[in-house]
């Protein structure tokens, strides 16, 4: 039987010993458990930024996996503590919206963590990713069954996100995040831009306007073109991204996260 896999990601940088003393904590429950460190440069307190890594480095984890995720601003208050079987994984973490793509998902099950015999004591009132969600992470990455920590949640915190638009002939999207390549991913995806203008359209057949700049087809890998080129992909994350080849498009563009992107079908 494999290790299980517990992926962790947070706020917590890495300059200070909080990402460490969470490892420390999952591997003592778990000492066979792989942990897999996702991201902790997400922005303090950003749960949006957050709960976007999290959608996209998901996916390419096998059913099973643990995932582990601490942006959590609201620590010591009154927000509730969630755990969440959904795509065939679990997810761990504050209510607040950080979770959000594993509360969408048909059948997803939805538990508080309140049950304390599974927390580490003395239970801290300022880090929760060590003392509540570290321990449950390790206890169901072991098997420990969901219901084990408490109670059916029907009405979690939800993300208020701007989703796309038809406005007559177009597909009105936005920049969601800006990698560090300069590389402008929005929340247009594969499915979206299929349900928009059919499977039919040719890609060299669509245009993508971000601010002023206008970039006609869809490219099929970033050096589809001349250095300094502007273009338009698919990426691996299956998002629409806006691309500079040897460049970075958000520097030389100025685009920024929440900028709209407008696609076209040229026919």
């Amino acid at each position: 039987m494999p290790a299980p896999i517990v992926t962790f990601l947070s706020d917590f940088g890495t300059q200070d010993w909080f990402v460490g003393v969470v490892h420390g904590v999952i591997n003592e429950i778990a000492p066979d458990a792989h942990v897999v460190d996702v991201n902790h440069l997400i922005p303090p307190g950003n749960v949006v930024r957050g709960a976007f890594i999290l959608e996209a480095a998901a996916p390419d984890f096998p059913q099973g996996t643990v995932h582990l995720a601490v942006v959590d601003p609201g620590v010591g208050t009154t927000r509730r503590a969630l755990a969440v079987e959904a795509h065939g994984q679990c997810f761990i973490g504050p209510d607040n919206g950080l979770l959000e793509w594993a509360l969408v998902a048909k059948g997803a099950r939805i538990h508080a963590l309140v049950e304390t015999r599974w927390f580490r004591h003395p239970l801290s009132r300022t880090f929760h990713g060590r003392d509540v969600f570290a321990p449950v992470a390790a206890h169901l990455s072991r098997g420990v069954p969901l219901r084990e920590f408490g109670p059916v949640v029907s009405d979690p915190v939800r993300l208020s996100l701007a989703h796309p638009r038809h406005e007559g002939d177009a597909l009105i999207g936005r920049v969601v995040f800006i990698d560090r390549f300069g590389n402008a991913l929005t929340n247009l995806t594969l499915t979206t831009l299929h349900k928009a203008f059919g499977r039919d359209v040719p890609a060299e057949r669509m245009s993508v306007t971000v601010l002023d700049r206008t970039v006609a087809g869809l490219a099929r890998s970033y050096g589809d073109a001349p250095v300094g080129t502007m273009l338009a992909i698919v990426g691996s994350s299956g998002r629409l991204e806006i691309a500079q080849v040897g460049g970075n498009a958000a520097a030389r563009v100025g685009i920024g996260e929440g900028d709209p992107v407008v696609v076209r079908s040229l026919d």
